[in-house]
C-alpha cells in the first residue's frame, strides 16, 4: 500500500501542475484544490434561485484524494472512512469560502462545482447534486474516478458491483457558500 501511495503522490504532483490547480490553504491542510473555469454546460438551476449559465465563471473544486488516502491508511471500516471524508470536507469549507471571498475575480465567480462519486450526506453541507447530462463527459469522468475510488477502498471487490457509482456534479452558489461558511468577521457589511 505504501508503494501505491508513493507512486500516486508522484502522479498527483504531475496532475497538479498540468491542471493548474491551486491549493485553497495548504498550511491549514485544507482538503480542497481549485481552479477557475467557465461553465460549458446547459443552464443548471439551483434550489436557492441561482442558475449557472454557459460561460459563467465557477470555481471547480477537487478533493486532494492523495492526501485523504494518506490520512485514512489505518481506517478499515467503511462508515468511519466516509465520516472521516465528510468531516474533512466540512472543516475545509470555511477556508474555501475565505478563498472565494478574497479571490481577485470574486465578483465574477457564480459558485462552486465538483464532480464526484461521493454524494451521500452532501446536502447537509449545502451542496446540491445534479446529473451529468453530457454522455461523453460522464464516461470520461467515470473512466478515472471509479478505478481511483476502488483502488482506495478496502472492500473494492464489493464496491465494484455497485451500480450507484456514477459521477455527479456537486454544486453550490457563491452566495450560499459565503452565507454558510464565511466567518461573520470576514463578511462585508453593505
Amino acid at each position: 500500500m505504501k508503494t501505491f501511495i508513493h507512486t500516486w503522490s508522484l502522479v498527483d504532483k504531475l496532475y497538479f501542475c498540468l491542471t493548474r490547480l491551486e491549493y485553497v490553504n495548504q498550511s491549514e491542510k485544507n482538503i480542497f484544490r481549485v481552479k477557475p473555469l467557465y461553465f460549458r454546460g446547459d443552464t443548471l438551476s439551483l434550489s436557492d434561485g441561482f442558475a449557472f449559465h454557459h460561460n459563467d465563471l465557477l470555481l471547480k473544486i477537487h478533493l486532494h484524494n492523495c492526501q485523504l488516502l494518506k490520512e485514512m491508511m489505518t481506517i478499515q471500516n467503511d462508515v468511519k472512512r466516509a465520516l472521516y471524508v465528510y468531516d474533512r470536507v466540512e472543516k475545509s469549507l470555511p477556508g474555501l469560502a475565505q478563498y472565494v471571498a478574497s479571490h481577485p475575480k470574486e465578483k465574477q465567480i457564480k459558485g462552486i462545482l465538483g464532480v464526484t462519486l461521493l454524494t451521500r450526506g452532501v446536502r447537509k453541507l449545502g451542496f446540491e447534486v445534479r446529473e451529468i447530462r453530457n454522455p461523453f463527459y460522464l464516461h470520461l469522468k467515470q473512466a478515472y474516478l471509479k478505478p481511483m475510488f476502488l483502488l482506495c477502498h478496502p472492500n473494492w471487490r464489493n464496491m465494484a458491483k455497485d451500480k450507484d457509482m456514477v459521477p455527479k456534479f456537486l454544486v453550490m452558489s457563491k452566495e450560499k457558500l459565503l452565507e454558510h461558511y464565511l466567518p461573520s468577521d470576514d463578511k462585508v457589511i453593505t
